[in-house]
């Protein structure tokens, strides 16, 4: 099983008001469109299409110690550690 890739299905396939928990905190889709993903975070994810037909899931980035970082890669993190919670609990 890859998780990365089970994280981003489990993001991209997700409706409203399905959710993850991070921490003590949990974070839900807000909205969706054909385009983005709102979460109640408030980070907004977008679903982007290359030119040979394939999606990927981008967000804007945050800057840490001088370089760019997308907050799509935390995002995946923290639903890879919550479907590793699910399985084990």
């Amino acid at each position: 099983m890859d998780l990365n890739l089970e994280a981003n299905l489990f993001l991209y396939n997700s409706e409203i008001g399905d959710y993850y928990i991070t921490g003590d905190k949990k974070v839900s889709v807000i909205k969706k469109t054909g385009k983005r993903i709102h979460l109640s975070d408030g980070s907004i994810i977008n679903i982007k299409t290359l030119t040979s037909g394939y999606k990927y899931l981008d967000s804007k980035s945050i800057t840490r110690k001088g370089k760019q970082y997308p907050q799509i890669n935390q995002i995946l993190r923290d639903i890879e550690g919550y479907l590793i919670y699910k399985i084990h609990c």
